[in-house]
């Protein structure tokens, strides 16, 4: 409980979910909780039945806006999921029409049976509105790490979506406005497992003098 209330109060300090910052930068204390709040998230495909609720959604969702992001133009639009027969829904229209998609292992729907999808789109009349997006991902997936709930930034299962004629309806019943793409969606929920970490290639990093 200690560790996910500090965390709470370091998301709220170093995500910007609050107008304004009582100091410049942050402490050295929460800088070590934020990057413990980095290097411990995991992708996470299994979740139990409980739900999130909405105050914390919105909370989640509030850190994830304050992203930054070019010019301010906000170039994204977010679409919440959380009705499970919604879900439900959409899973049967994709495996309709190609029964090769089918849930795995038992899963209830094709976004790893997280209760909670969050559906991003792009403003495809700004070059950059994708790396916008990315980071309004980071944003969303560490608040929610920080509070305990788990998630996977997946993009297999829009590819499925936007394949599958009978899940048309409901990619249109998201109602992302003219010239914004459905680019990714966020599952989440509160952990069934806990995976451990992946290695990084460090190597990838090269400063140049």
């Amino acid at each position: 409980m200690k560790k996910i209330i500090c965390s709470l109060l370091l998301m709220a300090a170093m995500v910007s979910c609050t107008q304004q910052a009582e100091t410049p930068t942050a402490k050295t204390d929460d800088a070590e909780v934020v990057e413990k709040v980095m290097m411990s998230r995991r992708s996470i495909r299994q979740y139990t039945d409980k739900r999130i609720s909405r105050d914390t959604l919105n909370r989640i969702l509030e850190c994830g806006i304050n992203a930054p992001n070019g010019q301010n133009r906000q170039a994204y639009e977010i679409r919440v999921v959380d009705n499970q027969e919604l879900l439900a829904e959409i899973t049967a229209a994709v495996v309709n029409d190609n029964k090769d998609n089918a849930p795995k292992n038992g899963a209830k729907n094709i976004f790893a049976n997280a209760t909670c999808v969050v559906f991003i789109a792009n403003d495809t009349t700004y070059d950059v509105s994708q790396v916008d997006c990315g980071l309004l991902g980071e944003n969303i997936i560490l608040a929610a790490w920080a509070r305990g709930i788990g998630s996977c930034c997946m993009a297999h299962p829009v590819r499925l979506m936007k394949d599958s004629k009978s899940c048309a309806p409901y990619i249109e019943k998201l109602g992302f406005s003219k010239d914004y793409n459905l680019l990714y969606c966020i599952a989440m929920g509160y952990p069934d497992e806990a995976p451990g970490a992946k290695p990084r290639k460090t190597d990838k990093i090269r400063f140049i003098d």
